[in-house]
Formats: structure tokens, C-alpha cells, sequence
């Protein structure tokens, strides 16, 4: 027998291709993972390409618009607006909740007030802010959101503009409780249907209304807004009876009414934009514009075929300056306002003064004569400065005593603005000697006494007097007076 175990007949397999085997598989297995992970990666990419290309992201939240291509989107879409829209004069601002990638319209902006006069001087006075449809009168009133004043209205807005324009200007602080006396006066003798005097109910309403707005005071005021509303009311009810005048009178007076009136109600406009205000003013200015002399100036009833006066001009050329600041573009307006300067140099007297229908040099004109080249001509030279010498320290310059007979409101209402817009000595010297007088003039109910003229009992431009128009005028003019340092910015110091 034989001592060996027969061989197995089960054929072995290499040990080498076993793990070739399982190597080939993981290298398999790897290779299908990379693939698709690379598949996956491709997709991503793939579809972040096509997002990017509608520019919006996958953020939560609204889509965020390409800034790469806001700026085109932009341009192409204002663009189509222009081929197939025809844009009003003035748009209306438009709100909306949703989103949008196109600016839409704005509201027509205030002009600049370096476009009315050097620097800031010319209108009705700055830092620019917005002003919304709570006000932001003195004594009531809130701010908010809205349209934009021109800046040389800024400072009537606020108590702390005010005091600080007050005080720059040397100003007594006295003077704003004055003022605020004054109004108070003003609203105690209101009529009920808005209107202020009996006589010359158009002129006495503009100029009261001029002094609340001239403290920022509007409809919506916290104290003098329903004396506002009325006032204006008042005005706009005269102007629709009467084609756009703002006079009931006829004769010789209307156009001083006119003047007055429509100058208001351009401020109205421009510290509401009512549209009703703008329809009716609209109208008034056009009266203007179409009564104005070859001369360039105008005359009673607005007569061009007398040579025009000096005194009448002025009130329209105060209109024609709210005209400008309004925004409304008037047709004519401009050119009326640049062509008023003609006849005021043709009124020019050999001291250097200006006269009421021609040559001449009398005090009380030539005060008007410079607050017209100041707005229409934004005139500092020469002539205002040999002007103001004459008006100033002239032998006949006034003598600024409230209780003498040449004392004048009308004269120095119109100083008070001539000489604060030019500033140095002239501004100076009415600041010393006038602004005590006016201050210290006022009785305890607000009101201010008969001036030192001639008395005859009926309203007189010095600012004498016994009927309600009288008191109405002499407390409009020296308010007026005394908001010259917040209402008109001076053009320097």
C-alpha cells in the first residue's frame, strides 16, 4: 500500500487574479462615483448659468435684480417711455407697493434759489428740507414727508430757524412775540366769509395773508390753519367770479388789489400745491403779464396807454416773483418780471433815486424802485448802491420817526426789504432805528397806531387812518416788516 494521499482533483485558482478581481471592481465603483458627481456638478453649474442669466438669484425673499444689468434694463425701458409716452409739463409723482426696476417720474422740483438772485436772496427763506402736508408753522403744525420749498423759504418753517435767522441778522428776540401778536390781532378781525377790511376787502386780505405765511403758517396749521383757509378761499372765490382778477373794485384801485391778491396767492400755491390755487393764479398772472406797459411797467386799471407808475409796478412784479418760484413755467412771466426793469430805469432821478412816473428822486419810490431791480435784475451794482445812499443818508432820506409827519409804512415796508437784501450800512442803519419803533409801537391787543402823517380818518399809505383797512394795513406792513429777517434770505452780508 502506498503511504501517500492521492492529489486533489479541485483546481486552485492564482491567489493574483483574486485581487485583481476586487481591485478592478472598487476602481469601478470609484469611477462611477466620480461621474456622478461630476454629472452633478455640471447640473449645478448648468443651472446657475441659466439662472444668472435671468438675472435673479436663489435667494428667500423678493428677487434681487443683476446690478450689471440694472443699468441697461434702465435705459431700454426709458427708452420705450419716451417713444410712447407724451410726459405732462409737471407729472405726478407715482407710488407703488410692488417692486420695480425702472425710476419713475418725479414731481417738477422747486428752482434753485441761486436762479432767482445772487446766492440766496429773491423769494419767499435754508437748508432745503421737505415740507409735507402737516406744515410746519410756527405755533402749530407738523413736518413730514413731501414737496420741497425753494430754499429761500426755509427759514419761516421752524421756530429754531427762525430765532436762528433772527439772531444772525441782528434782530431783536422781542421781535417774534410781536409778530405773534400781530397774527393774533389779525385773526380776532377776520370777516366770516375770510376777507380782512370793508373797503378794500381783496388788498387788506392779501396783505394778512401774506404775514401768516409769511411765519409758515397753512391750512393745516395747529392755530391760524382756518384763518389761512378762509383767506385763501376768500381770494380764489373772487378770482373765479371775476375771470382770474383778484379785485371786486373797478377804477384805479383794482390793480394795487390785483397785484396783492395774486402775489398772495403765489405763495399760497407754492406752500400748498393746491391746484385749485394754481388754476385761479394761473389766470391772474396772464391778467399781468397781458396789462404790462411798452414801457415795461404798469399803470392804474392797467392802462398802457399812460406811462406806467412806479408803485403799481412793484405789487405786480412781487406777483411775478411768486410766479417764479411757483414752478408753473407761466407763459410771459419771466419776460414781464425782466422787462419791468426798463421802466424803473427810466424813472431814474439825477440823485440816483427814482421817481413815480418819471425822472424823479423821491425817497418812498426809490425804495421800491431797488426791491424791483433786486428781483428782476438781481441788481448789487452800482445803481442800487447810489440808490440806497440816496434813500439812506440823502437830506431827504426819512427820518425814521414813527411819530413825525413824514412817517411812511409804505416807504419803509419797502426798505425794510431793500436794505436787508443789499446788507451793509443801509441794512444796518434800518435795523437800529427802525425795528425798536416797530417793536415798541404795538398796543397790548397787538395793533399798531396811526402813524405821526396828516389825519384824515381814511386809509393812507403812511399808515394813517381810524377805518378797519387802515388797522388791517398798518398791522400787516410792520408784521411784514419784522419777518424780513425769515421770509427773504439776503443775498449777503
Amino acid at each position: 500500500m502506498n503511504s501517500e494521499s492521492p492529489p486533489d482533483s479541485t483546481p486552485k485558482k492564482p491567489r493574483a487574479s483574486f485581487w485583481a478581481t476586487i481591485l478592478a471592481s472598487k476602481f469601478l465603483l470609484v469611477s462611477i462615483i466620480v461621474h456622478v458627481l461630476f454629472g452633478a456638478g455640471a447640473t449645478i453649474y448648468v443651472v446657475q448659468r441659466y439662472q444668472a442669466n435671468r438675472k435673479l438669484s436663489f435667494q428667500g425673499g423678493p428677487p434681487v435684480v443683476n446690478a450689471s444689468s440694472r443699468a441697461l434694463e434702465h435705459k431700454v425701458s426709458m427708452a420705450k417711455k419716451k417713444n410712447t409716452m407724451s410726459a405732462p409739463a409737471q407729472a405726478k409723482r407715482i407710488t407703488t407697493a410692488g417692486l420695480s426696476k425702472i425710476a419713475l417720474p418725479e414731481i417738477v422740483t422747486m428752482p434753485n434759489a441761486t436762479q432767482v438772485v445772487p446766492n440766496r436772496m429773491g423769494g419767499i427763506g435754508g437748508t432745503g428740507t421737505g415740507i409735507g402736508a402737516g406744515g410746519m408753522g410756527g405755533t402749530g403744525g407738523g413736518g413730514g414727508g413731501g414737496f420741497a420749498l425753494p430754499n429761500v423759504m426755509n427759514d419761516r418753517c421752524s421756530a429754531a430757524s427762525r430765532a436762528a435767522a433772527m439772531k444772525a441778522s441782528g434782530g431783536d428776540p422781542k421781535a417774534e412775540e410781536v409778530i405773534i401778536k400781530g397774527l393774533q390781532w389779525l385773526k380776532a378781525h377776520q370777516n366770516p366769509d375770510g376777507s380782512f377790511g370793508q373797503q378794500f376787502q381783496t388788498s387788506m386780505t392779501g396783505l394778512a395773508l401774506l404775514c401768516f405765511m409769511g411765519h409758515c403758517e397753512k391750512p393745516v396749521s395747529r392755530d391760524y390753519g382756518p384763518n389761512v383757509r378762509k383767506a385763501i378761499d376768500f381770494l380764489l372765490q373772487v378770482g373765479n367770479e371775476r375771470g382770474g382778477r383778484i379785485s371786486r373794485l373797478d377804477g384805479q384801485p383794482w390793480a394795487y388789489e390785483h397785484g396783492i391778491g395774486t402775489y398772495a396767492l403765489g405763495e399760497a400755491y407754492i406752500l400748498t400745491k393746491e391746484p385749485k390755487i394754481a388754476e385761479v393764479f394761473t389766470k391772474a398772472i396772464a391778467i399781468i403779464v397781458n396789462g404790462q406797459g411798452a414801457d415795461g411797467g404798469w399803470m392804474y386799471e392797467l392802462n398802457k396807454a399812460q406811462p406806467s407808475d412806479t408803485s403799481v409796478t412793484g405789487w405786480q412784479v412781487q406777483a411775478l416773483k411768486t410766479a417764479h418760484l411757483s414752478g408753473l413755467n407761466l407763459p410771459g412771466a419771466e419776460q414781464a418780471m425782466n422787462k419791468s426793469v426798463d421802466n424803473t430805469m427810466r424813472c431814474r432821478g439825477p440823485k440816483g433815486g427814482f421817481g413815480y412816473r418819471g425822472p424823479e428822486d423821491k425817497p418812498s419810490l426809490t425804495a421800491v424802485a431797488v426791491v424791483i431791480l433786486q428781483i428782476a435784475k438781481h441788481e448789487r451794482g452800482s445803481v442800487v448802491r447810489q440808490a440806497l445812499d440816496f434813500y439812506v443818508d440823502g437830506k431827504d432820506a426819512p427820518k425814521y420817526n414813527y411819530d413825525a409827519g413824514d412817517a411812511s409804512l409804505y416807504s419803509w415796508y419797502y426798505g425794510a426789504q431793500a436794505c436787508f437784501q443789499h446788507g451793509g450800512s443801509a441794512w444796518h442803519k434800518w435795523n437800529r432805528e427802525v425795528q425798536p419803533q416797530i417793536i415798541a409801537k404795538q398796543a397790548d391787543d397787538g395793533s399798531w397806531p396811526e402813524t405821526g402823517g396828516p389825519k384824515n380818518g381814511q386809509l393812507e399809505p403812511t399808515g394813517t387812518g381810524g377805518t378797519i383797512d387802515a388797522q388791517v394795513y398798518r398791522n400787516s406792513l410792520c408784521v411784514l416788516m419784522l419777518e424780513v429777517y425769515y421770509r427773504y434770505l439776503a443775498s449777503s452780508r
